[in-house]
């Protein structure tokens, strides 16, 4: 499940050059032709989605509280390979409504990739619409596991001039790449780096602990900007609950 709306965590960033951009298109459709990956869906706070999606009829908390932005984001999965999500956003200076879709087109299996289509809106009121295609890779044994993300977001912005007040559009692209490593057991190390368009990229890093392993997940996490015009995502510490299916209790 996303974990940071792109919109959001831009950075102040500067910008994604058009080179690196078809390399990245390249990193993702190797990923689509070689991996395998977890189907369970996490990562909290952490801005690169994987490509996992909720258990069927299953139920899914996650909620993090940072120096820049907290979030509480529940999710449930109507229809297989479907996960709906809705929530809040909040800020020092306002609270931000976000609905999510996603849709896992390929099931996870062994040495088999798993992909899918997220979209969503920020609203208070209309404020932005993004779309992205995950996409997860295990490798070494699964104790390392690779995602990657790449999407647009299409934002709307009010600006007051004297007595007129306008309607600004915008249209970027944004990417990401993650890497979660298992160090030992329930204990992982975190990493990711993204950005969008013109900007300089964030990065973020970070550690997860499986307290009670396919249940509860903690995160926490270090997140800045590059070119240091932006904080990034600050010091944040995250949580996942996802307990069994309804019906299989």
């Amino acid at each position: 499940m996303t974990n940071a709306v792109y919109p959001l965590v831009r950075a102040g960033c500067s910008l994604f050059i058009p080179s690196t951009a078809f390399g990245f298109i390249l990193i993702l459709l190797i990923i689509i032709a070689l991996g395998g990956m977890s189907q369970t869906a996490n990562g909290q706070q952490m801005v690169v989605d994987d490509a996992g999606v909720t258990e069927f009829r299953a139920f899914q908390l996650e909620s993090w509280l940072g120096t820049e932005e907290s979030w509480i984001l529940p999710a449930y999965s109507p229809v297989r390979g479907l996960e709906l999500a809705a929530g809040a956003v909040i800020t020092d200076d306002e609270t931000h409504m976000v609905g999510e879709a996603k849709y896992m087109f390929r099931a996870p299996s062994l040495h088999s990739p798993g992909y899918g289509l997220v979209a969503g809106v920020l609203v208070a009121p209309f404020e932005e619409f993004y779309t992205y295609v995950p996409v997860t890779l295990p490798v070494f044994d699964e104790w390392m596991v690779l995602h990657g993300n790449l999407g647009y977001v299409l934002e709307r912005h009010e600006e007051v001039h004297g007595d007129h007040t306008y309607i600004r559009e915008g249209h970027l692209f944004f990417w990401g790449a993650r890497a979660d490593i298992n160090v030992h057991g329930p204990f992982w190390l975190l990493g990711e780096l993204f950005g969008e368009d013109n900007f300089q990229p964030d990065f973020q890093v970070g550690f997860r602990l499986e307290v009670i392993p396919e249940l509860l997940e903690m995160d926490f996490t270090y997140g800045n900007n590059f070119s240091r015009v932006s904080n990034g995502m600050g010091f944040t510490v995250g949580i996942a609950w996802t307990p069994a299916p309804f019906g299989s209790w």
